[in-house]
């Protein structure tokens, strides 16, 4: 099998795993089939590391080595465990490598488990001045900026803190396209199993938060315990509180703390589809509410069934406190088709996410 860029559209999993044996992605010692997801392939932390001033972008022609080598304070051994303090810029060498043939090109976005733990991720490429933006045939390697906001972390090599998709020609679903296929095969529902109604706004599915529950999500500490990223069984009190159901569907949420949420519509993505959560609109407050936002083909299928799964919201207000109440407008999902459709969709390799059903923090904790 060989990969056809005539054909436009995001690659799954067989092309994937097409481009990593034709040498597009390589990386020492090669690159574990498991690192293969539905649609996307995860990225590796490397042994290089430096602490850095504050964030960069390379210019074009830059190579992201010399500007993080001319500016870094210190390199960083992440052959061992390395502590990565809160609130400080850290670059990162990738694992693997891009020698992408021409006409194809990649975006990234951090992983769900590390959106959850308010943990940034921004890939650098060689003179690509654009965060997670590998360009149409590029070759070179891979950086990525990693900044934890909540909680002082330890990292080490080998750890996936993010994920890319490649396409020749990225295909999003438009107004009327996504109109269309919401109507033919809901692409979001009601806990009730209903469609979700009047979903469909200026070309994405618009996502309402949940706040009727007995517990609505979790808002992070503020705690100098560390959370090591490689292992599991951290004690979710030590870093986070629940919050209750609140009083008349309010909540109140302040100037950058962390939150976790849930909304409360449930996405399905056919298995010819891809999807990404995206601001629902810039006027409507200045919040960021995911970190992480990709949703692979076969999210919220079980089988024969389509009942969809409700997504997790990663909540940051930036310049203001926030009254957030329930069915408030939140997020929204852009669809995106695939080169062809996915021959191992999301929940059938036993993915972390695949029955959550309402807020839930990480797989890091017990």
């Amino acid at each position: 099998m060989s990969l056809d860029l005539r054909i436009p559209g995001t690659l799954e999993a067989a092309g994937l795993a097409v481009l990593v044996d034709q040498g597009g992605l390589t990386a020492v010692g090669g690159i574990p089939a498991p690192l293969i997801q539905p649609a996307s392939i995860d990225l590796r932390l490397s042994a290089e590391g430096y602490r850095m001033p504050g964030s960069v972008l390379p210019l074009a022609g830059e190579r992201v080595r010399d500007l993080v080598e001319g500016l870094a304070f210190e390199r960083i051994d992440l052959s061992k465990p390395a502590v990565l303090a809160r609130n400080q810029v850290y670059v990162v060498r990738l694992m693997e490598s891009a020698a992408l043939p021409a006409g194809l090109a990649g975006y990234a976005n951090g992983k769900s488990t590390t959106g959850r733990i308010d943990l940034a991720t921004r890939v650098l490429a060689d003179g690509s001045p654009r965060y997670d933006r590998l360009p149409p045939g590029y070759q070179g390697e891979l950086w990525i900026e990693l900044i934890p906001r909540s909680f002082t972390v330890v990292a080490r090599q080998g750890v996936a803190l993010n994920q890319a998709i490649f396409f020749a020609e990225r295909r999003v679903l438009g107004q009327d396209q996504l109109a269309v296929r919401h109507a033919r095969t809901p692409l979001l529902r009601l806990a009730d199993g209903s469609v979700a109604p009047d979903a469909v706004f200026d070309g994405r599915l618009v996502m309402t938060a949940d706040l009727d529950r007995p517990v609505v999500g979790f808002v992070a500490k503020r705690t100098q315990k560390m959370l090591i990223l490689d292992q599991g069984g951290h004690r979710a009190q030590d870093f986070f509180d629940p919050l209750p159901c609140p009083d008349r569907g309010m909540m109140f949420l302040e100037q950058d703390r962390f939150y976790i949420l849930a909304t409360r519509e449930r996405v399905v993505v056919p298995n010819d589809l891809a999807c990404e959560m995206v601001p629902y609109e810039a006027t409507a407050g200045d919040f960021r509410a995911h970190y992480a936002g990709f949703f692979d083909p076969g999210w919220g299928i079980d089988g024969d069934r389509a009942p969809g799964a409700v997504a997790v919201l990663e909540v940051r207000p930036h310049q203001d406190d926030l009254l957030l109440r329930h069915r408030q407008p939140i997020c929204a999902m852009a669809f995106e088709a695939l080169q062809q459709t996915c021959t191992r969709p999301y929940g059938t390799c036993g993915n972390t996410y695949a029955a959550q059903d309402g807020p839930r923090l990480s797989k890091h904790f017990s």
